[in-house]
């Protein structure tokens, strides 16, 4: 089965100090192992960034850190979808046909990913808006 990651299940599969550590980190050891394939877009590389190196937690995650752990637990384990200008253009439609506003095109920019890829389902922490994004192109579900 193939599977897109957004960016709030790989953080928290990725970040120990989170509590929803264990459930994302299992659910991204099932997907990267054959047969399934775990997918995640370009852009998710670089919002994983910055999510963990803000995270206010009790032990910092540091730039080089995080730049381990995109290259080694996400780059070289999923499958990178790249997006196109095309892609971008899409993502913005999606959310100006649904009056959607602010964050809500990053959001648009993974189910964009999740289709193209032809994925099965997105794996996320932010199902309402996923759902509300992918109608019924494609499954919403948490890790």
């Amino acid at each position: 089965m193939r599977v897109f990651f957004d960016t709030s299940a790989i953080v928290p599969a990725l970040v120990d100090q989170l509590s929803n550590h264990e459930a994302a980190l299992l659910a991204l050891g099932e997907y990267t192992r054959r047969p399934n394939e775990a997918v995640c877009s370009t852009h998710c590389l670089a919002e994983c960034y910055a999510v963990i190196t803000s995270l206010p937690l009790a032990r910092r995650v540091t730039p080089a850190e995080a730049e381990q752990l995109i290259n080694e637990s996400i780059a070289d384990r999923l499958t990178v979808w790249g997006l196109s200008e095309a892609a971008y253009r899409e993502a913005v439609a999606l959310v100006a046909q649904r009056g959607f506003m602010s964050g809500a095109v990053y959001d648009a920019l993974h189910v964009v990913a999740a289709v193209e890829s032809r994925s099965e389902r997105i794996i996320t922490y932010n199902v309402r808006n996923f759902r509300s994004l992918a109608l019924d192109r494609i499954a919403v579900v948490t890790p």
